[in-house]
């Protein structure tokens, strides 16, 4: 069955190279000259130098931060421009507020996240466009999986190699890579404003119970879901954010949610966090969220993507545990490796895992 996507924006020219290619931990491909070369020569003839420098300049990392303070100040009349954005490498999927009331607070969004998050969802949508394909269809399990044990687990960087494996499955496709980079600069700023939400609490002074404490990260997610959903919204907003990414957020979780399971499938580990509630109870309270009347906008095309995203969400689920089962996966699978790590972490999965 053909899957009908979303038809991207002409003006949308994939960045996806500067997170997959550009950002890969290797040194060869540690500046934008070559990181760009290696795009125009993978999708010969789809884009321009020019084109692929614009949107750099239009779609980063710092203008997402500037566009969640904008409306931080404009729908909660909160600001703080002293707080200081990082996203540098520390081996871990994850993202966090540090805030000691001392020193200058800083959100920190891992380079491991935003790599491995563009990859992950350039790699499940061409899987569940191609879903009949036999032929390449192990393809993109074999590289999902890789993700979510080796990136995610372990916090690998991806290598050339990887990339240059992702490059191949996309086969030339720049609407799948578009829907990719749509729906990632969506969950960035899903997760910007959910960590800019943590500072805001704090400064008007927002309690919780010890025995509580992930009511932290509901009303986090609810405040950053609703900074996400009127950034789309909005008339004047430049197609900064698609209405189809509305239920990227899921995806976000999802993802989290598949992380847990690989873990749990291949190790033995379950998530456990106090303070953390799992990705299908975060997920169940923002549909809460955008099912309110507040919100409108077309909806149909964010559903489809979504469904067809549902699809692969399943499936990979299944094969792993069938897998698994049958013994397959015993060469990719590091039972010394995983279980030191379970040794120096707090919690039973890796305890250093903030979203």
């Amino acid at each position: 069955m053909e899957k009908s996507f979303p038809k991207t924006k002409e003006y949308m020219v994939p960045q996806i190279y500067e997170y997959i290619l550009h950002r890969s931990g290797d040194k060869s491909v540690q500046n934008d000259k070559t990181g760009i070369q290696r795009m125009l020569q993978n999708f010969n003839g789809a884009f321009t130098e020019e084109q692929l420098r614009e949107n750099m300049e239009k779609y980063n990392l710092t203008k997402m931060f500037e566009l969640v303070k904008k409306y931080f100040k404009r729908e909660y009349d909160y600001e703080d421009d002293s707080i200081i954005l990082s996203n540098n490498y520390q081996q871990s999927i994850n993202s966090y507020l540090y805030d000691d009331q001392v020193n200058p607070i800083f959100i920190h969004i891992d380079e491991l996240l935003e790599s491995t998050m563009i990859a992950f969802l350039a790699a499940a949508f061409k899987w569940s466009k191609e879903f009949e394909n036999l032929e390449v269809y192990g393809e993109y399990f074999k590289y999902v999986l890789f993700l979510l044990n080796d990136v995610c687990i372990f916090g690998k960087m991806q290598g050339v190699e990887a990339n240059n494996a992702l490059l191949k499955l996309l086969s030339n496709d720049t609407q799948i890579l578009q829907l990719a980079e749509s729906c990632y600069w969506t969950i960035l700023v899903f997760s910007l404003a959910h960590e800019m939400a943590h500072a805001y609490f704090a400064h008007i002074g927002k309690k919780y119970s010890e025995k509580h404490l992930e009511r932290k990260e509901y009303d986090a997610d609810m405040v950053a879901y609703d900074i996400v959903l009127r950034i789309i919204m909005d008339a004047d907003k430049e197609h900064i954010l698609e209405d189809y990414t509305y239920l990227a957020p899921m995806m976000y979780m999802d993802f989290f949610d598949l992380y847990y399971y690989t873990d749990r499938i291949l190790y033995k580990t379950r998530f456990y966090d106090p303070s953390h509630p799992t990705p299908d109870k975060r997920k169940r309270r923002l549909f809460a969220v955008v099912n309110k009347d507040e919100y409108e906008f077309d909806a149909v095309s964010g559903n489809d993507l979504y469904r067809d995203f549902l699809d692969i969400f399943k499936e990979y689920k299944e094969q792993v545990l069938l897998k698994m089962e049958r013994g397959k996966l015993d060469k990719i699978i590091h039972v010394e490796k995983r279980r030191k790590m379970r040794g120096e972490n707090e919690y039973d999965t890796a305890g250093s895992t903030k979203i």
